[in-house]
């Protein structure tokens, strides 16, 4: 059984395509040394790309007021939270930016939090669909609330 239909499978895909496309022609056009990870490091390692070695994973179309991240997948295995990649880059459509987290930070940022919910308007509750025999646990947050602990932002928009 598919946890999602094909049609809203195919067009997250070509979402999350299209900003690494975007973040890889920026990093390449700065000269910097960037690969494309192998299908295995993107499934079991949450990692996109290679910037200088450096394992990232790249988050698309997040907004201000409404970032999930992720702890545990659909499947019920380590989420991108629980990644190998050293940064999340999430991109922020209000801002025109990726910008850049330390994994481990955004982790132990929503650590702190135990409650859990059904309902998708709650911020700071692990949201989960146990219901519908699903193990994923996200949690909502909004761009203010983790700003502190960016390290870096990469704009993509021009004004």
């Amino acid at each position: 059984m598919s946890l999602i239909s094909n049609n809203r499978r195919n067009y997250s895909n070509s979402i999350g395509n299209k900003a690494e496309r975007v973040f890889f022609d920026i990093v390449k056009s700065k000269g910097v040394d960037i690969v494309k990870s192998s299908r295995e490091d993107d499934i079991f390692r949450h990692i996109d790309f290679y910037v200088n070695g450096i394992g990232i994973d790249i988050k698309s179309r997040r907004h201000l007021d409404c970032i999930w991240l992720e702890r545990t997948n659909v499947h019920g295995k380590n989420g991108w939270l629980r990644g190998e990649a050293k940064y999340i880059g999430l991109e922020i459509v209000e801002l025109g930016s990726f910008c850049f987290f330390k994994r481990s930070d955004l982790f132990e940022y929503v650590s702190r939090f135990t409650e859990t919910t059904s309902s998708k308007d709650c911020y700071f509750k692990w949201y989960t669909r146990s219901d519908w025999d699903r193990k994923d646990e996200i949690i909502k947050v909004r761009y203010k609330d983790i700003q502190h602990l960016e390290v870096k932002r990469l704009n993509y928009a021009t004004n």
